[in-house]
Parts: structure tokens; C-alpha cells; sequence
């Protein structure tokens, strides 16, 4: 017999009534409603990881420290205590220099302050100028001819009432070129071209939409854009994305985007969510139709470049349009899959079309196919000079060691036996005895062409002279000078008189020698007398002045980067550009290597990371590439032999130099004092 407890069937009824409610009106509370929404939430077979996600990429980080500047000829000099002068007398104390103050007191020597922006993205491998500025109340007069020693750079907050230092974020070091964009003769400010490097990389952040965010999509994401891009490290493959939260991931750039950055971005952007054999058969063809029109074929390039090699034939199909922005997107795509087809269009594109010259070059610097080297070597014979200096920045990109780019060794190799390691820190370079150089102090590159004769110097980035045609003869008559050099030849001579003002107060004698008039012979034998990359850039531009040249000579010719690029291949719009400045240097992200950063900069962004008071650790682990790949005068040996010579001057001057006699924290250190005394 079947019981009925009063009340329970109206309960239940009234129960069932507000689940069947609850459902209409929404997700149910508690793990179950997480889980519908989810499942609401999971990839769309149309949708691409944009529709999830978006890549956080506009962030920079300011980092700073206080250096130290040598070399300088008498208008160096103290400044008035400070928390900047109190970091730099640690820094050296530290590093066990006794009575560091006697080296700021000394006027072959001023204290700076160092700053260099790190966009997000950067590896140890990037080199960024780092700008140079003295602190309030300086007495220094100039910073011409200096040498920014070794130093530490950091993030610096204010917390507490006062500055406090992160840890470790990159490195600089170099010789100084003075001036900035408002006064270039300014002796109070100045640069190191390509001086700095961070520490570690700066991934992107690939953050996903506000109604995505489960770790679920997390995952999927990390999936589809690791399958797509990944590479092989110790036999295991490792891929781009890493999902960090149900909120966002890092992103790392593949090798072969470098170039252009947001190209990567939006190729990770058009991946799709869901793949399988019938969608990806039907998403190709409906593609490779949209390739042909030109109206979508910018953003039909980057799909099939998305779903890989197995599209080149249907890019390559492209090639044959009569609308060249169709054969150069295809061309391009083509590249970053390393398909040499085509080669020959993106040569004719950097020639022929100036808006998308800078991204045909980056392009071929991306490839590993050896047509692509071939077509930039043939492009540093054209006349134009972006178009000249471009290759020759793309060809250096895709393989320093080519022999068609013409370095030649600027110092004389070394004899005798190897070198110790070389200084790690400003301080320790202070002390250390001269030492031979193991690297020139600066590029130098006479590059064999067909074309005109011309001289390209570079004031940002590099410190680099392209000679471009061998046998560049200066022509006479000339009087030459910068600093204590001065070069002289008179009418129908066919050698130049190069001179080394020394003064006598130390009963040293002047240095005289003899070169041949061939500019590469001039450069050399002029920076063997000590003078740095700005002394020889600065004697370049006077004997321009003075039609000594035998032919132009051209600063900084780098190619543009085009909004129109921008707009029509990565956004797929037609619209003109919103900005009045519709064409920019080319700068931020992409083409970071090749071409020099741009002359707006963002907004700095903010540190996510707890600033602390201490100082780092000095035995920090540093990746191998950076370890192969330093700046010079940041960690070598080109620090040290200018330091030293001062160092003899204050010898003769006051009779002792401060050098360390006691135990300090680094063994390292200590052996590089010991071999000053």
C-alpha cells in the first residue's frame, strides 16, 4: 500500500516549478551553472582565437640607473649629493673600489643619469639606444668623447617617500654621441647607439575577452596556437603560448616574425578554433578566392599563411594577378612560410612600391631560402638609397657573416696570449689593467656594388659606417679635425697626414701617421688613435661639408612603415589612415632589428612586479644567447682600455689612484684589482 506524507507533493511541485524558473532565467548557481556557461562559452566551428582573445602589445618599461662616464678631456666633474650620487658611490663601493668619490671628484670623469625604454617583446638579443642626461646641479661642461661605462639598469618607483630600485632589467654601456633631436651640439645630453640590452625577454600577453575567461578556452587556445607554431628545444618541441589563467596567456615570438611582430599577431589572431579535414578543405577554397580580389586579399594572405605550408600552392596562384598589391601579399605570406616563389615580387615591391618597401625587405629577411639573399644582394646595387641600405639591413639580419656585406676589421688582432673574461660591471672596468680588444669599437662595412658611390652612417641604433663601392678616395685639398685628431692633405696628394694632439704635461709626444686617401684606410687608421664611433661620424659629416666626399653621404636612411600596410594587409580595411602622420618611421614592435625605433614613443606602461630596495644578485643566471650576443662596451673589454688610460692619469696627477687592498664580495672582482696594481 502506497503512503502519502501530507504536504510533499505540493513542496515538490513547488520545487520543480523554480528549477524549470531558474533555467529560463539563467545559469544555475554553483558548478553546474560554471558549467553551462562554459559550454556556451566554447569555441564556435566559424570562430578564430580573435574572437577569443586579443594580444596585449602596446606596454613598454622604463628602466634607469646611474653611470658612470670616462674618457672625458677636462669637462667632467662632481655633483651636489643626491640620491643618484649616493647609488652610484654604493654601485662602486660595492664592487670594492676604495674611496669611489675621488673618481667623480676628478674631472676626466662624470656621473649620469642612463634610461632606455624596453617594449614588450624584447630579448637579450635587441639592442636599444639608451639616453644619457646629468643630474641637477652637475658641474660637468660636456659629455663629448665620453665613455658610458658598464651599468646596471632598473625599474624605480616611488614608494615610501623616496626612489626605490627593482631588480635587474638590462644593461648599457658604449661610447656617447651628444646632442638630441632639439640641439645635436647639446654636450649636456646624449645617446649610446644601441647601448642597452634587457636581461630576459618581455613575452606578449594574448588575453582573453571578458565572457571567454575559463580555463578551458585557456587551454584550447595554448593548443591551437602551439600546433601552428613551435619549435625544438633539447628534442622536445616547445611551443609559443603558454596559458597562464583562465585570463590570459604568454606569447612568444617565432624567430622568423621578428621583423614584423604584427603581422604574428594577426596571423595568431585568424587561427581557427576548430579544424578538421572537411573545414579545412572548404575554408581554403572560399580563401583562396578572396586572394585574388584585392579588396580582401591582404587578409585572405594572412588565413592561408595561417593554416600553413599546405596553402603555397594556393598562394603562389596570387603571383599571377595584374594588381600588384594582390602578387605582394602573396608574395609576402609566401615568405614567412619559406616558399621561395615569391622571391622575385617582393624584390620588385621594394623597388617599385615605397608603402610596403620596408615589409618586402623584412619579408626576405625572414626566409632561409637562398633566392632571398640572392635578390638583396642585387638590391644593394640600386640607386636609392632606402632601397640600398634597406637590403643591406636584411641581408645583415638573415646572416651577419655574408661576405657581400664587406666588414672589414677596423683594429688590429691582438698577439700574444688569450685574454682573461671580461669585466662584468661598470665598477670592476674602473680598475682593471689595459687590456687588448677583442672587438672593434665599431662596424665598419665597404660593400662591393654596381651602384653610385655613397657613405651611410648610422645616429641611432647601430654604430655602423656602410661604405658602399670599394675604392672611395677622399679628395684633397682637406684639414680635418675633431678632439685631438686632425687630418691634413694638400692639393694632388695622394695620402692624408693624421695627427694625435697629445699633451705634453706628461712628457708623452704627439702622434703622427701616414694613410692612403681610400676612405676605408682613413677610418681605420683614424680609430687606431683612439677615436670613438662619434669623433669619426662627426669628421664623415666635414668632409661632406667640404665636398671631400666623392660622393653623398646619407644619416639614418631606413626605410618607412606605411599605415596603408597596416590598414589594408593586417586590418583588411580600406579606409585611409586616421592619423595625420600617415606615414611613421618604422618603429615598435615590427621590423625591430632592421630599422631603428621610431621617434614617437608610447606611454610607458606600468610594472607588475614588487619593487624591492635591495640589490639583485650578481650571479643571476643570463641566457645563453645574450651571453653570445653582448653590446659593446656593455660587458667587454672596450670598457676597460679607455678606463684605464684615465686611471694612469690620475696616477700622475695626485700620485695614488684608489684601488682595492682588501676582500670584497666577488672573487672575480678582486682578481681584476689585483692586476691594476
Amino acid at each position: 500500500m502506497r503512503r502519502t506524507v501530507p504536504g510533499r507533493s505540493w513542496a515538490l511541485g513547488i520545487s520543480v516549478a523554480l528549477a524549470a524558473a531558474a533555467i529560463g532565467a539563467g545559469p544555475l548557481p554553483g558548478p553546474l551553472g560554471k558549467k553551462n556557461t562554459a559550454e556556451k562559452a566554447a569555441p564556435k566551428a566559424e570562430e578564430s582565437v580573435g574572437d577569443l582573445a586579443d594580444v596585449f602589445q602596446n606596454g613598454e618599461t622604463v628602466v634607469e640607473g646611474v653611470g658612470l662616464v670616462s674618457n672625458l678631456n677636462g669637462t667632467g666633474g662632481d655633483a651636489p649629493d643626491s640620491w643618484y650620487r649616493k647609488q652610484l658611490l654604493d654601485e662602486m663601493s660595492k664592487a670594492g673600489v676604495e674611496q669611489p668619490a675621488r673618481y667623480l671628484e676628478n674631472k676626466s670623469f662624470a656621473m649620469v643619469i642612463v634610461k632606455m625604454r624596453i617594449p614588450t617583446g624584447a630579448t637579450p638579443r635587441d639592442r636599444f639606444d639608451v639616453d644619457l642626461e646629468l643630474p641637477p646641479a652637475s658641474a660637468v661642461k660636456s659629455l663629448a668623447g665620453g665613455f658610458l661605462m658598464p651599468t646596471r639598469l632598473r625599474t624605480v618607483m616611488v614608494a615610501g617617500g623616496g626612489p626605490k630600485t627593482g631588480s635587474d632589467m638590462g644593461i648599457a654601456g658604449g661610447p656617447i654621441m651628444i646632442g638630441d633631436a632639439k640641439d645635436p651640439t647639446n654636450g649636456k645630453v646624449g645617446r649610446v647607439l644601441g647601448g642597452g640590452r634587457p636581461r630576459k625577454e618581455q613575452p606578449y600577453q594574448l588575453l582573453l575577452k571578458g565572457d571567454r575567461r575559463f580555463i578551458r578556452n585557456a587551454g584550447m587556445i595554448e593548443k591551437v596556437v602551439n600546433a601552428r607554431f613551435n619549435k625544438s628545444v633539447h628534442g622536445q618541441k616547445k611551443g609559443a603560448a603558454t596559458a597562464k589563467t583562465d585570463a590570459y596567456l604568454e606569447l612568444r615570438v617565432p624567430e622568423v616574425y621578428h621583423q614584423n611582430q604584427e603581422r604574428y599577431f594577426r596571423v595568431v589572431q585568424l587561427l581557427p578554433m576548430v579544424d578538421t579535414p572537411e573545414l579545412r578543405e572548404a575554408r581554403v577554397a572560399a580563401t583562396a578566392r578572396e586572394l585574388l580580389d584585392p579588396k580582401t586579399s591582404g587578409v585572405a594572405a594572412l588565413k592561408l599563411e595561417a593554416l600553413g605550408a599546405s596553402t603555397a600552392d594556393h598562394l603562389a596562384a596570387g603571383l599571377k594577378s595584374e594588381d600588384a598589391d594582390v602578387r605582394f601579399f602573396a608574395a609576402e605570406a609566401l615568405a614567412y612560410l619559406n616558399e621561395p616563389a615569391g622571391v622575385e615580387v617582393l624584390g620588385e615591391t621594394a623597388i617599385k612600391q615605397p608603402k610596403y618597401r620596408a615589409y618586402a625587405l623584412a619579408a626576405l629577411a625572414a626566409m632561409e631560402d637562398f633566392s632571398a639573399r640572392a635578390r638583396l644582394r642585387r638590391l644593394m646595387d640600386e640607386p636609392d638609397i632606402e632601397v640600398r641600405y634597406g637590403a643591406f639591413n636584411a641581408l645583415r639580419t638573415l646572416d651577419p657573416t655574408d661576405a657581400m656585406l664587406g666588414q672589414v676589421r677596423i683594429l688590429d688582432d691582438p698577439a700574444g696570449d688569450e685574454e682573461d673574461d671580461a669585466p662584468d660591471g661598470m665598477a670592476i672596468a674602473l680598475a682593471s689593467r689595459p687590456r687588448a680588444r677583442v672587438a672593434d669599437p665599431f662596424s665598419l662595412y665597404i660593400v662591393e656594388t654596381e651602384g653610385p658611390a655613397v657613405v651611410h652612417v648610422s645616429r641611432s641604433r647601430r654604430s655602423e659606417i656602410v661604405v658602399f663601392g670599394r675604392g672611395q678616395y677622399l679628395e684633397p685639398p682637406l684639414v680635418l679635425g675633431q678632439g685631438d685628431i686632425l687630418l691634413n692633405a694638400a692639393d694632388k696628394d695622394d695620402s692624408v697626414d693624421i695627427s694625435k694632439i697629445v699633451p705634453s704635461e706628461f712628457g708623452e709626444r704627439d702622434v703622427k701617421l701616414r694613410s692612403s686617401l681610400e676612405l676605408g684606410d682613413v677610418i681605420r687608421s683614424v680609430a687606431r688613435l683612439g677615436a670613438t664611433y662619434p669623433d669619426i661620424v662627426a669628421i664623415i659629416e666635414a668632409a661632406d661639408r667640404q665636398k671631400n666626399l666623392p660622393g653623398p653621404l646619407f644619416v639614418d636612411s631606413v626605410p618607412q612603415a606605411n599605415m596603408q600596410y597596416l590598414n589594408k594587409a593586417i586590418l583588411g580595411s580600406d579606409d585611409p589612415p586616421k592619423r595625420d602622420d600617415e606615414v611613421k618611421t618604422a618603429s615598435g614592435s615590427f621590423l625591430r632589428r632592421i630599422f631603428t625605433r621610431g621617434r614617437s614613443e608610447p606611454a610607458p606602461r606600468p610594472v607588475a612586479e614588487e619593487v624591492r630596495g635591495d640589490t639583485p644578485a650578481d650571479d643571476e643566471p643570463e641566457s645563453p644567447e645574450a651571453a653570445d650576443d653582448e653590446p659593446k662596451g656593455a660587458d667587454e673589454p672596450t670598457a676597460a682600455e679607455p678606463a684605464a688610460k684615465k686611471d694612469d692619469a690620475i696616477r700622475k696627477t695626485s700620485g695614488d689612484a684608489p684601488v682595492a687592498g682588501e676582500a670584497r664580495r666577488r672573487p672575480r672582482l678582486l682578481d681584476a684589482f689585483r692586476r691594476a696594481e
